[in-house]
């Protein structure tokens, strides 16, 4: 919050310095010395994105952050909620339809190093154990923004839906130590960051959640401020709810039955978790971007 209010406190004493530069045909048109239009028209579309990483530069730059000022947040592409892609179209001066989407596919493997219990000449002998993750998911949005103001200060209010689907993910595991009858307890990795692993007659070799769907409605408002024809700053709160179900959890192990002295595969299955949310957005105040054209 203390970062949104710092840069609309900003962008509003750098609006002393531009009016100079602006010339008011009525209160809905505004242009600049050179006759171009300052704010968008019907027909106008807009693609936005977060504007931390410039803030971030910006403040590096002149040395306001110094790793601990304000403005030291994550330099992370992203609109408001971690959006890929933000568009509108104006339907008129004052209506438009907005539209984001975020695709979001990710993979990690990693490796990790234990001691070879096959190896006894060699006390630091090692095998390499592997996890491989992989997840993909789609969030969609689809709103329709009302906005009134006078010159390069723009308010917005509107409406927005939200859907979700995918969240489907699976972490697979491959061991360098087999488990067979001479040796019941491998050494195991446990935690892949820090690289530990303990001996064990029980772990898992796959893990996958299934596909899940969520919905959200949510009202918005906000205020945009052009610094320059057709280019603008600004910021949005949000209040709504949402719903969200994960898909099924199944976790594949490999277990050590000492009773038959053979090696079993369990499979436990897991019902996916329902969630419903209702509250405020963006707390955080982040700033936005939006080029017009």
């Amino acid at each position: 919050m203390k970062k949104f209010i710092l840069i609309m406190f900003a962008v509003l004493f750098s609006s002393i310095l531009i009016a100079q530069e602006e010339t008011f045909v009525s209160d809905d048109e505004v242009v600049n010395k050179k006759g171009v239009s300052i704010l968008p028209k019907a027909g106008d579309f807009a693609l936005g994105i977060d504007a931390s990483p410039f803030i971030n530069l910006v403040g590096n730059m002149i040395r306001i952050n110094d790793f601990t000022g304000p403005f030291n947040d994550p330099s992370a592409f992203n609109f408001v909620d971690g959006s890929s892609i933000y568009a509108k179209y104006f339907l008129t001066d004052k209506t438009a339809v907005r539209a984001r989407i975020d695709i979001m596919s990710s993979s990690q493997t990693l490796f990790n190093a234990v001691d070879d219990n096959d190896n006894d000449d060699n006390p630091y002998a090692t095998v390499t154990d592997k996890w491989e993750h992989k997840e993909n998911g789609i969030n969609l949005g689809l709103g329709y923004e009302m906005r009134r103001g006078k010159g390069r200060v723009q308010a917005f209010y509107g409406g927005e839906l939200n859907i979700r689907f995918g969240g489907k993910s699976e972490d697979i595991y491959e061991y360098g130590n087999s488990m067979n009858t001479d040796n019941n307890f491998p050494t195991t990795t446990y935690d892949w960051y820090s690289g530990l692993s303990y001996d064990t007659s029980n772990r898992i070799t796959d893990e996958r959640t299934d596909s899940g769907f969520g919905v959200g409605m949510r009202g918005f408002v906000g205020i945009e401020y052009f610094i320059f024809p057709m280019i603008s700053v600004g910021g949005e709160f949000g209040w709504g709810f949402s719903y969200d179900k994960s898909g099924e959890e199944t976790t594949i192990s490999e277990v050590w039955d000492f009773d038959d002295d053979v090696k079993e595969t369990s499979e436990v299955n897991t019902d996916g978790s329902k969630n419903f949310n209702l509250g405020n957005d963006n707390m955080g105040g982040n700033i936005f971007i939006l080029i017009h054209f």
